[in-house]
């Protein structure tokens, strides 16, 4: 929603906030290393992956099973599209 500022004021005065939603983004940019294996296990060049926007997790993560189930099958469309 967006405020006017009429309704900024008058929240400001009850001493509300208007919430503002802020998606949350990679904070370091991905591992080259990292972009380059999973670029060749999936058969796609490391400039598209890059350009699909898939947030890309570090080396570190990539251990997890749980971030690995969530990002093969996005990985798979990306594939697929191609």
């Amino acid at each position: 929603m967006n405020w006017d500022s009429l309704q900024t004021e008058i929240l400001g005065e009850l001493g509300c906030m208007p919430w503002r939603q802020v998606w949350p983004t990679a904070s370091l940019p991905p591992d080259p290393f990292v972009v380059a294996q999973l670029a060749a296990a999936t058969g796609i060049t490391a400039e598209v992956l890059l350009a699909s926007g898939i947030v890309l997790p570090d080396a570190e993560r990539l251990r997890d099973a749980a971030v690995k189930r969530a990002l093969w099958p996005q990985l798979r469309r990306l594939r697929a599209r191609q």
